[in-house]
């Protein structure tokens, strides 16, 4: 009897903390930090004929989340992606600078359904021509888009972030009166930590 008492308690005890844990996220005061990085390489194949040299894609975005009420976070997302084009010495250069409204659905499980809104800049530079139009790349304008998911519990602080975005990428040479970009749908795959 004794023995069933104290196993009750440390039962009742840990699916307290374990809910109490799961209740810190997403709650007021929670900030929330993550992001990505990549690289990519690409060689173009025509006629059969593989090209002799590659055109590289390094990417960095990171992102930090404050709940600035229970469920309701504000972030900031700044990311920038370096294109290194084949044959040549020069390189495309693409920053970005996103504020990041969201909302995380309460759950009594690991699991938080969430839905974030991004606004922001981005601007495309480069020496390089790509366009042919003898002119050196200066592309930039407001951006804007949308992403939904869920991000599921991993231990203590981390969260497995799975979603799909869309997103529409403003790519304005100066003087333009029209929008030019492009637009983007991905699903995405990411890891994240949070604090108190």
């Amino acid at each position: 009897m004794k023995k069933s008492f104290v196993l009750l308690t440390a039962l009742f005890l840990f699916l307290t903390a374990t809910c109490s844990l799961y209740a810190q996220f997403g709650s007021k005061g929670v900030t929330e930090m993550g992001g990505a990085i990549s690289y990519s390489s690409s060689t173009a194949v025509a006629n059969g004929e593989t090209a002799d040299e590659s055109t590289s894609l390094l990417n960095f975005m990171p992102y930090v989340n404050y709940f600035v009420t229970n469920n309701f976070s504000l972030g900031i997302s700044p990311g920038i992606n370096i294109v290194k084009l084949a044959g040549s010495d020069d390189s495309i250069t693409n920053l970005m600078l996103f504020v990041v409204p969201g909302y995380t659905f309460s759950s009594n499980g690991n699991v938080f359904p969430f839905v974030e809104a991004w606004i922001g800049y981005t601007a495309v530079t480069s020496d390089a021509d790509p366009l042919g139009s003898g002119e050196k790349l200066d592309l930039s304008g407001i951006s804007y888009g949308g992403k939904g998911g869920i991000k599921l519990l991993v231990g203590k602080s981390g969260l497995l972030n799975i979603g799909i975005s869309y997103t529409m990428y403003t790519m304005n040479p100066k003087g333009a009166d029209k929008r030019n970009g492009y637009n983007s749908l991905a699903l995405a795959m990411g890891f994240s930590v949070f604090i108190n």
